[in-house]
């Protein structure tokens, strides 16, 4: 059943995603914003999924518009606006290069999921925990993820840019980096239960 707080929240995500979208293509044109959003929603997807179907780390609440194997389409997307918006305050605003620029932007967007996302999430209801943290009901593991996901993501993605390829080549590259990059992000996650549990 839809709910009003989820819809609006998913409608706002949307326009902005739109909104880059169209930067990006003026900052970048056509190709490269391709090269860099297919991907980027493919990967939010596949660690969404991952995460609830195989790991079982949360589940999403049911007042979504429109779900993709129980994953909220707008949550990919978002995914993938972030990554650009980090992305690109790391590059032209603070002149940040190569692995600077993905753990900046990485630092960065940590820091949104900790003080926008999981207290919305928390007060609506969007997802639920499996085993609730420490920050509204968060674990640190959560932050730790985020934190390598943008770096793995952002730094595939400027080196697979660099490359003399077409941009249907580098789109290609881009798609399969995202397997190897999950099962690495997920050995991370491993590692940090490892020493720390589920936190």
């Amino acid at each position: 059943m839809l709910t009003l707080s989820f819809v609006l929240y998913e409608l706002a995500w949307m326009a902005v995603f739109l909104f880059v979208i169209r930067h990006a293509a003026k900052q970048w044109g056509k190709a490269k914003t391709v090269t860099f959003f297919l991907p980027a929603i493919a990967f939010g997807f596949l660690l969404e999924w991952a995460t609830q179907a195989i790991f079982q780390g949360y589940r999403y609440g049911e007042g979504f518009l429109v779900y993709i194997l129980d994953v909220p389409l707008s949550v990919s997307i978002t995914w993938a606006t972030l990554l650009y918006i980090g992305y690109w305050l790391a590059k032209e605003k603070f002149r940040q290069t190569g692995i600077k620029a993905s753990v900046l932007a990485a630092i960065f967007l940590v820091l949104v999921d900790a003080l926008h996302f999981e207290p919305m999430a928390y007060s609506f209801g969007y997802w639920t925990w499996t085993n609730p943290g420490v920050w509204f009901s968060a674990p640190l593991n959560n932050f730790y993820g985020w934190f390598w996901v943008v770096v793995l993501y952002l730094t595939s993605f400027q080196w697979i840019d660099a490359q003399k390829w077409d941009w249907k080549k580098k789109l290609a590259a881009g798609l399969l980096a995202i397997v190897p990059a999950t099962l690495a992000l997920e050995g991370l996650l491993k590692l940090f239960k490892a020493v720390l549990g589920n936190r």
